[in-house]
């Protein structure tokens, strides 16, 4: 396995273009920055998201950086991300059964509202990445019961929480730091006001959540909560714009899309495999694994890159085409950008559902949108997920 990719610093607009080059060398490639064995292939990434010799990366990165203890150690140790077995699949548990598809789209109706008011507030020109950018963050909130009024303040908190996925500088260990504290001792206080004044809320039903006699603790309950805001905020966050910048490219293809519910959940899917904001996610290897002409040692980490996968030719017909009715036939591949296996984001229907309503919005504006630059020109930023900086627009009839 001679191929290299910079992978774990590629977020800028050329990453296909790097990982198509290696996919050309082979299925397997390794990351210049932590030796990680990344792996390309939808099939290969199929099979190892349910291999149990592969597990979460827990706290490798922390290590790695140096954070050997502290409040944001002691939280990023006992989320769903970094847990696995007995004590992984309890919480998963009881937090499935507050975290219920009825109560998710329940929460459509004011993710079709906000995103009207984002692509309003555009309407005679502006940036869509600004004006989308507290969809995610206002959804999230909305379906644990904070107050909107708390918004702005919880969306700094994640700001500065959404690298704790990634290898962080100093400064973002620090403020990270600061933002947990701060986090927790709020989720705390509003957990206990739940606790005596139940809501018809997702913190209410997590305090409510039995699973053979077993409920979630005061502490794991407003973990989880931070766990769940933070997951949210940036991997929607960050899908809307890079989705959005995909329609904007295929608007003519899309005409009408946004009328037919199953024809907008396929287009939106395939937006998703387009650009996934989300390139990779890391795993550890806790028993030898051999694959190709390689053998994964116990202890290695191993990068499941979705975004190869999602262009991988021998999964997909005509991989860099841009067809909004491929979900809609019974035959097209697995879309893996939320995972797979015991990690498969339980998050993920709010985030279909936060992403779909952003494009119907794009879609239904009378005038049409579009772009004011050449998509090549627009510069990329990372957070978690990566995905333009700017998206700005004028209407056609302005133009």
């Amino acid at each position: 396995m001679d191929t290299s990719v910079d992978l774990t610093g590629t977020f800028a607009e050329d990453l296909h273009t790097v990982l198509h080059e290696a996919a050309q060398q082979g299925p397997l490639a390794v990351d210049v920055a932590t030796g990680a064995t990344v792996v390309l292939r939808q099939r290969d990434l199929e099979a190892l998201a349910h291999d149990q010799r592969l597990e979460g990366i827990g706290l490798a990165f922390f290590d790695m950086m140096g954070i050997s203890d502290g409040p944001l150690r002691d939280w990023y140790g006992q989320i769903m991300f970094t847990t696995e077995g007995d004590y992984h699949r309890r919480i998963r548990s009881l937090v499935s059964r507050a975290f219920t598809p009825r109560s998710v789209e329940a929460l459509r109706a004011s993710a079709a509202d906000m995103a009207a008011d984002a692509v309003a507030s555009v309407r005679q020109g502006g940036d869509l990445v600004a004006a989308f950018s507290t969809v995610a963050t206002r959804l999230m909130c909305r379906l644990l019961g904070v107050p909107e009024t708390d918004v702005p303040v919880f969306a700094a908190w994640l700001d500065a929480l959404s690298p704790v996925f990634l290898a962080m500088t100093p400064a973002q260990i620090a403020a990270a730091t600061t933002a947990i504290t701060e986090l927790q001792r709020y989720v705390d206080e509003l957990t206990t006001r739940r606790s005596k004044d139940p809501g018809r809320d997702l913190i209410t039903a997590l305090l409510a959540s039995e699973a053979d006699g077993e409920r979630l603790t005061h502490g794991e309950t407003v973990a989880m909560v931070a766990n769940l805001l933070v997951a949210g905020h940036d991997t929607a966050g960050s899908q809307i714009p890079c989705s959005i910048l995909v329609a904007l490219q295929h608007r003519h293809e899309l005409a009408g899309v946004d009328e037919d519910e199953a024809r907008l959940a396929s287009a939106v899917a395939e937006t998703m495999r387009m650009e996934p904001s989300i390139p990779y996610i890391p795993r550890t290897a806790v028993a030898p694994i051999e694959l190709y002409d390689t053998t994964i040692v116990p202890g290695s980490m191993v990068l499941l890159c979705f975004a190869a996968a999602c262009r991988d030719a021998s999964a997909w017909r005509e991989p860099d085409h841009f067809d909004p009715d491929r979900f809609s036939r019974p035959d097209t591949a697995r879309l893996l950008n939320f995972g797979a296996g015991t990690h498969y984001c339980i998050g993920h229907a709010l985030a279909k559902i936060a992403v779909e309503e952003c494009v119907s919005a794009l879609l239904a504006a009378d005038p049409p949108l579009r772009l004011t630059e050449d998509p090549a020109d627009i510069a990329w930023r990372q957070v978690l997920g990566r995905s333009p900086a700017r998206l700005v627009v004028s209407s056609e009839r302005a133009a």
